[in-house]
Parts: structure tokens; sequence; C-alpha cells
């Protein structure tokens, strides 16, 4: 198994459902599917996104999205003790930049595990320390 090296945010998670999306986020994630992870508290916004919806074709094809990516797709981190230690540690700087607390704990679980956090709000979280971002959303 390859080491991981990123951990993908909602918003990219997202885009990978839409039929018309960014070719640039389809391309790489296709080509580092392997090297990618999703965090825990993502897949309960998505999960939770998904209940809320009306009954429908889309609900449908999301939920198949969801529980093909659960199932087989990419690792799933959790929300850990070291997550949270790091995320404590940087309250003020998350309040600062107006992090919602699913952000913070992205944030955390990808400076925990040494991963680049892939988001299309980089700008967000750019400049600390030991946490590292990138937009595949923008060449």
């Amino acid at each position: 198994m390859a080491k991981l090296a990123y951990l993908l945010d909602l918003p990219v998670l997202a885009e990978l459902t839409r039929p018309n999306g960014n070719r640039r986020v389809f391309t790489l994630f296709e080509q580092r599917q392997a090297l990618c992870a999703i965090a825990a508290p993502a897949s309960y916004a998505l999960l939770r996104g998904l209940e809320l919806m009306h009954d429908g074709e889309r609900r449908q094809q999301l939920q198949a999205f969801a529980t093909e990516l659960l199932a087989s797709g990419p690792t799933t981190l959790p929300f850990d003790g070291e997550s949270a230690l790091w995320l404590a540690r940087n309250e003020r700087e998350r309040a600062r930049r107006g992090w919602s607390s699913l952000d913070g704990q992205l944030a955390a679980i990808a400076a925990t595990h040494e991963l680049a956090l892939v988001t299309r709000s980089a700008s967000a979280f750019a400049g600390l320390a030991g946490l590292r971002v990138e937009d595949w959303f923008r060449p």
C-alpha cells in the first residue's frame, strides 16, 4: 500500500459527484487516488447531507457515490486524540481564520498525519506551521 499524501476536504468530495465537475480535480484524483484519504468528520458531513436531501434521482446518485467511496475508496482517518491536541493548540488561529469546526478537524487530521489538505479554500489554511495545503481546482 502506498504512503498516504493527501486528505480530501468536503468540497473536493462534492466536486467528484458532479457530472460536469472540474476536470482537473477528476484527473488529479484518478492519478493520486491510492495516495488519498478522507476524514471521518467529512464522511459524516457527506452522509448527513444525504440524509437531509429530498428523495429523488440526485439523492440516489449521491448515495451510490457515497456508498462506493466509503466501501472501496480512500482510507478514512479518524479525529483522534492527537488531532484534538493539535486543534486545541491552534484554537486561536482557527477562530481568527473563521474556520468551521469541520475545517478545524480536517486541518488537524491532515497536520497530524503529515498529509496535504486538498481544498478549494487553500488561502484559508495557508501559512499555518505544520499544515500543507493544495488546491486541485486551480493550476
